[in-house]
């Protein structure tokens, strides 16, 4: 897989059907002019045309994003509230399950930094994603969060992997785990969408340990 970081500040966006460089340049805060202009796109400018699925880079693009804290529990503690925290809240209380290899794998298909980066203003890695597109477990676990959080992430998946790591997956169009199941690595566990606070299809992927953040870049295998 190749790692697409911008060369430039800026955002690589998958374009989607229906797009036009108007509406990409409205949602990332940017001119269509600074998009056709960068000559890394390559566009003919004489019929400026963008196939859906390709990425384009949108220079000095801002993807909207706010440091939300969705709880996750270790899975032996009690659950959080479902009023409080969205109807993807797990009771907790789990014995057993899986154990996390202590390794992680990408958990989407493509390596892709869609938006934000990981840095203190953004806790977490903002990865491409389509729309539909299958989201994995990053290790194996249990689940502790599954379901909508009435914080900005939207559908959220967040896993408890036994060994002091978690890992939270948000803006999915849908969930496919419950809470309390056991899950292993490389398990389908929802797929890609917009929902939250997004402004487009993308995984918003988080790792924690004992607690604290950890930089996804530290724990992922190179491409």
């Amino acid at each position: 897989m190749e790692l697409k970081i911008p060369p430039i500040n800026g955002i690589y966006y998958q374009w989607q059907k229906g797009d036009t460089f108007d509406s990409v340049a409205a949602e990332f805060e940017t001119d269509p002019v600074e998009i056709l202009g960068w000559g890394g796109n390559k566009f003919d400018l004489t019929n400026p045309q963008v196939e859906p699925g390709s990425y384009v880079m949108v220079p000095d693009g801002k993807r909207a994003f706010q440091q939300w804290i969705v709880p996750i529990i270790p899975r032996g503690a009690a659950g959080v509230s479902t009023g409080m925290y969205g109807g993807g809240a797990c009771p907790g209380g789990y014995e057993g399950g899986a154990y996390g290899t202590g390794s992680f794998i990408w958990p989407t298909v493509n390596h892709t930094i869609s938006g934000n980066d990981y840095w203190s203003g953004h806790l977490a890695l903002d990865i491409g994603a389509a729309l539909g597109e299958p989201i994995s477990a990053s290790d194996s676990g249990v689940i502790v969060f599954a379901g909508w959080s009435t914080g900005g992430y939207g559908n959220a998946v967040a896993i408890d992997h036994g060994n002091g790591y978690q890992t939270l997956y948000a803006h999915l169009n849908s969930v496919s785990v419950r809470c309390g199941q056991s899950v292993s690595q490389g398990q389908n566990i929802g797929y890609g969408g917009s929902t939250g606070n997004s402004t487009g299809p993308h995984l918003h992927f988080e790792i924690r340990f004992q607690g604290g953040f950890v930089s996804p870049w530290y724990v992922l295998p190179a491409p």
